[in-house]
């Protein structure tokens, strides 16, 4: 739990929460860790500014049991599995109502804006619990809202026979990666610095692996593609030099899709890069509700998903100290924690 605002978390007792109207209560079975959680674990200035209420519990990737339900629950019922939909609508926004709700004006955030998983049990709405197969393990359940972040960019590609990079690997572009070999991509590039994570991407099916600090991308896309470029590009890496890279390396007439958060803004060559590539943009905030769930709990049931690489450690709720510090160090994928 965030008790106070400065660097840091504690492990306390806290009471069972009381679900309430069109709520349930869920047992938590994994909770991951995600890079916002990282944000409000070091007190950043994203966090003083998004974080308005503390005391609160962190998290918000997760997966569990229905334990009981709240005044109003229709459809779920006790032990049913789920996993979280994170992005809490209001339902009465211009998106809400014109079938955006994934979007929506006044989102809530679960371990931003109310309490999160970071804990044995959490009271969440319903209607964003969303029953997943038994065939889908725990830990993998917990990973499905950031991997629907990156399923719902692929989808939106067409990545069938397409080739395309992806850039950034960490859990995101990974398991974009995973789902793009999985749609039949053609030629799949994969771009990081980091040797582990381009290792962790050639085992989800890109066979083309590129360190930037070691060779040009664009040099090296050019002379696999023809001197033609990729037909797309999915940005996990929220890096702004390795973004405008990915434009120089993207085709006429190509599609760029950015995941990736850039920490500061993107300076970009406008003419040559999208007005006379006449380059498609898209952005994606999250998966849409519940198209992109549904693909992905087919996908991941079907086991053409290659899932192992996304989570690369377990641990229990008890070390999330430890395994905060071990994300900070480096040669991680995914770290989810076991209540």
């Amino acid at each position: 739990m965030k008790q106070n605002a400065g660097p840091g978390a504690s492990l306390l007792d806290i009471p069972v929460p009381v679900p309430g109207e069109g709520e349930v209560l869920i047992k938590v079975k994994a909770a991951a860790i995600c890079g916002t959680d990282i944000h409000i674990h070091d007190w950043n200035a994203w966090a003083q500014g998004a974080v308005k209420n503390l005391p609160l519990v962190m998290g918000h990737e997760f997966s569990g049991e229905v334990v009981e339900l709240g005044p109003r629950v229709k459809k779920l019922k006790k032990g049913d599995y789920v996993s979280g939909e994170t992005h809490i609508p209001c339902g009465n926004c211009y998106q809400c109502l014109n079938g955006l709700q994934h979007i929506c004006a006044n989102l809530l955030l679960p371990g931003v804006h109310r309490n999160g998983c970071f804990a044995e049990y959490i009271a969440y709405p319903e209607m964003c619990s969303v029953k997943i197969p038994e065939s889908i393990a725990p830990e993998y359940g917990a990973v499905m809202e950031p991997l629907g972040v990156g399923v719902n960019a692929i989808l939106e590609g067409n990545v069938g026979g397409a080739n395309i990079a992806v850039v950034g690997c960490g859990p995101i572009g990974i398991g974009m990666i995973s789902v793009a070999d999985a749609l039949g991509a053609a030629k799949i590039f994969a771009l990081d610095i980091s040797e582990y994570r381009l290792n962790l991407a050639g085992t989800c099916g890109a066979k083309h692996l590129i360190n930037p600090t070691k060779s040009d991308p664009v040099q090296a896309i050019r002379e696999v593609t023809g001197s033609v470029g990729v037909d797309a590009f999915f940005d996990a890496s929220g890096n702004p030099e390795a973004i405008v890279q990915a434009f120089k390396f993207l085709r006429k007439g190509g599609h760029a899709h950015l995941v990736g958060l850039p920490s500061k803004p993107v300076s970009l060559d406008l003419v040559a890069d999208v007005i006379f590539k006449e380059a498609t943009v898209h952005g994606y905030h999250g998966r849409k509700m519940f198209q992109t769930w549904t693909a992905m709990m087919n996908l991941m049931d079907s086991g053409k998903v290659n899932l192992k690489p996304i989570v690369s450690h377990t641990m229990p709720l008890s070390s999330a100290d430890e395994a905060f510090s071990l994300i900070r160090g480096g040669n991680v994928s995914k770290v989810v924690l076991l209540p």
